[in-house]
């Protein structure tokens, strides 16, 4: 089906609060997965007040997923965050960053498993890019990379200038090119200027809502109608568009390129 990435450069933009309420908003059957090598938040956030089981989540997936098992597996890590329809579901995290380092080897094969996946579109958090072990083989199977960032100031603009030298280095040839777009968190430079700056298209654009990304992180209740799930709910048709329109362009290109035929 689809899988999208979300990272960041530095810091803390809101790249989990976004995956969060895309997943929470969004109409199609989404899978929230948390591929943070630093740890995933829900857990600890927004389902706290839950007693889930112990022992499911990102880690025995990514065994099984070196085991070619991963399919047979999926169902038992997940968590329904809208049960029982099985709409929004989530992989759970990491619990420890020390455990990233484990993951190394499977993020090729995650990449593949969550690429495949065809009842689900997957959104995976992935974290900052500054973090030590970065999903690179994870983020090269997306469909798209959103690089989320607060457009406040140079300040907080700048860091992701090496964010996308450091994918130009990592990934395939002609990615970011093709498959990254920036996902803007809050006011500030105005995202024409931020797009020129890196060269890399605007996406989507969240207002920077305090009290709704807090509910999302399990303090407090937040507002469906909230301007936070309003624009989430909004930059699906965005994303998915983009998406669509990339992978038309892309059949065209090979279509264009084949040999024609040789007839006798």
């Amino acid at each position: 089906m689809t899988l999208i990435a979300i990272v960041s450069a530095k810091g803390s933009p809101g790249v989990s609060t976004a995956a969060l309420a895309f997943t929470l908003t969004w109409p199609s059957p989404v899978l929230l997965a948390e591929c943070d090598p630093a740890g995933g938040d829900l857990l600890a956030g927004y389902l706290a007040r839950y007693e889930l089981p112990a022992g499911r989540g990102m880690l025995p997936l990514a065994s099984a997923a070196l085991r070619g098992t991963a399919d047979q597996e999926l169902a038992g890590n997940l968590i329904d965050l809208d049960a029982p329809r099985q709409q929004r579901m989530a992989l759970p995290g990491l619990t420890e960053p020390g455990q990233s380092a484990t993951l190394n080897l499977a993020w090729t094969s995650l990449g593949e498993f969550f690429s495949r996946m065809t009842a689900q579109m997957v959104i995976a958090d992935c974290g900052r890019l500054s973090s030590a072990h970065p999903p690179w083989a994870l983020l090269a199977r997306a469909d798209l990379v959103l690089l989320a960032l607060r457009p406040h100031s140079l300040r907080t603009v700048s860091p992701a200038v090496s964010a996308v030298s450091a994918m130009r280095r990592q990934l395939p040839a002609g990615f970011v090119e093709n498959s990254l777009g920036l996902l803007l968190i809050g006011g500030g430079i105005a995202g024409r200027e931020v797009s020129r700056h890196l060269g890399v298209p605007v996406v989507a654009s969240l207002p920077w809502d305090a009290a709704t990304a807090g509910a999302l992180c399990g303090d407090g209740r937040g507002r469906r109608r909230a301007a936070l799930m309003r624009k989430s709910a909004a930059a699906y048709e965005n994303v998915t568009g983009l998406i669509a329109n990339r992978r038309m362009d892309s059949a065209l290109s090979r279509r264009d390129t084949e040999p024609l035929p040789v007839t006798p």
